[in-house]
């Protein structure tokens, strides 16, 4: 594993592992809902995405099973502060041989995921470069970090061209509703031989902002209570849980469950599903003693391989609570700061 990091860390970019790729998904020129439902209909990863918990089936069925109020409100804090990505640029910056450099200098579209943390303000009478203020000066505002994979928003070019939507639960969301959608402004870290960026975006809605913060500081207080959950995969087999949050195929959130398969800092493997779409996600991982990472950002995730592992893990479906095999290896990087 050393070599390989090594090896991605010379390149100044990080490379996928041999027969590992993206998991951005890429839509058409066709109103979104439509191209979104579509692929995810055709999609052979996970033909009936069975794995897949809805955000709010996850809330109402599945939090209730966890074991206290604090793990519980963790678990929702990291749910609500997941974020889908729709990038409508290109960077012509990105270099030969890196994701979608062929297609530099177009807005087609693709479509990826995020995580909110750093949340500060609110910041008064100070210039403002969001879409509505155009470099004026904002009365009041808001600021916030998404951190996502490298390979989806490259540069600031790219930012400027994101729409970031916020709460995007159900099919009933709607813009103005329960769903919000605000705009990226720059890339304001990266590191591209971990495959991670942090986008600034910023609100003036105090309402927003307010939620934003007070679900944030429920991520912030990091629980020291053993996670107990009957649907999360057991201990005792050397194998530690792995929770993905995602937008798979720009479709709602999703939640699914699995376990750790290989790695730790900065680079680790998992069997928890996830489709085109999933590129950014958060994964939030466990240890053997049930107390899920306590820092303040969980690993991102980078891709998945195209061909089934020989070592396939354990998850308890939401149908019956049988436990089904997944083909399914997938892996993400961390980048504590």
């Amino acid at each position: 594993m050393a070599y390989v990091e090594e090896k991605r860390m010379a390149q100044g970019h990080f490379i996928h592992p041999q027969g590992g790729h993206h998991a951005c998904e890429i839509l058409g020129r066709g109103p979104e809902a439509e191209e979104s439902e579509a692929v995810w209909n055709r999609c052979k990863k996970n033909p009936r995405h069975e794995e897949f918990i809805s955000a709010q089936e996850f809330k109402d069925n599945y939090l209730p099973r966890v074991n206290t109020v604090k793990n519980r409100d963790r678990l929702r804090a990291l749910i609500d502060l997941t974020v889908r990505l729709r990038v409508n640029w290109t960077s012509r910056g990105r270099p030969d041989g890196h994701t979608f450099s062929h297609v530099r200098g177009s807005d087609k579209l693709r479509v990826g995921t995020g995580f909110i943390y750093h949340v500060k303000g609110p910041v008064f009478n100070k210039s403002c470069f969001c879409d509505g203020c155009r470099g004026k000066i904002a009365t009041k505002s808001w600021r916030f970090r998404v951190r996502t994979a490298h390979h989806v928003v490259y540069d600031t070019q790219e930012a400027k061209k994101t729409k970031v939507d916020l709460f995007y639960d159900d099919d009933n969301c709607e813009p103005g509703g329960k769903m919000e959608t605000v705009s990226g402004l720059e890339v304001v870290r990266s590191r591209p031989d971990k495959d991670i960026c942090d986008m600034l975006c910023v609100t003036h809605d105090e309402t927003l902002a307010e939620r934003i913060e007070s679900t944030y500081q429920c991520w912030l207080d990091r629980p020291s209570e053993h996670l107990d959950a009957d649907f999360l995969p057991s201990w005792g087999r050397n194998a530690d849980p792995a929770l993905v949050v995602s937008h798979p195929h720009a479709q709602p959130k999703k939640i699914t469950l699995g376990e750790l398969r290989d790695g730790g800092y900065p680079y680790v493997e998992y069997n928890a599903a996830t489709c085109p779409g999933s590129s950014g996600a958060p994964v939030f991982v466990s240890d053997t003693e049930g107390r899920f990472y306590q820092g303040l950002l969980p690993p991102v995730h980078s891709g998945g391989f195209t061909t089934s592992s020989t070592q396939h893990g354990h998850q308890l479906s939401k149908l019956g609570g049988q436990e089904t095999k997944l083909e399914q290896r997938n892996y993400a990087n961390w980048w504590l700061l």
